[in-house]
C-alpha cells in the first residue's frame, strides 16, 4: 500500500485493479507490551504515517478500477493485467 501511494503521489503512474483494503494514512509500527499483573501481551501502534496527502477520504483508489470476479479467479483470468496489456 505504501508503495502504491508513493507511486501515485510522485509519478505519473496509472493504478489499476481494486481499492487497497488498508488506509494510507494510519498508525503503524506495532510494539508489544506485557501487562504487569495479568502478563497478557498487548500490541499498540506507535507511529502515524501519511502516505496520501491532500485526499478527502483516507483510501487509495485505482485510476482504473477493475474488480476481480469469482469466475475470473476460477478460470485463471487476470482482468486488470489484461487491461494493462491492452492499454
Amino acid at each position: 500500500m505504501s508503495n502504491a501511494a508513493q507511486f501515485k503521489s510522485e509519478t505519473n503512474c496509472i493504478l489499476v485493479g481494486q481499492a487497497i483494503g488498508e488506509r494510507p494514512n494510519s498508525y503503524q509500527e506495532a510494539r508489544e507490551i506485557r501487562l504487569p499483573n495479568s502478563h497478557l501481551i498487548v500490541r499498540a501502534a506507535t507511529q502515524y504515517y501519511v502516505f496520501l496527502k491532500g485526499s478527502q477520504e483516507n483510501v487509495l483508489r485505482p485510476d482504473k478500477e477493475i474488480p476481480r470476479t469469482w469466475n475470473d479467479y476460477k478460470v485463471g483470468r487476470d482482468a486488470p493485467l489484461e487491461w494493462i496489456e491492452n492499454y
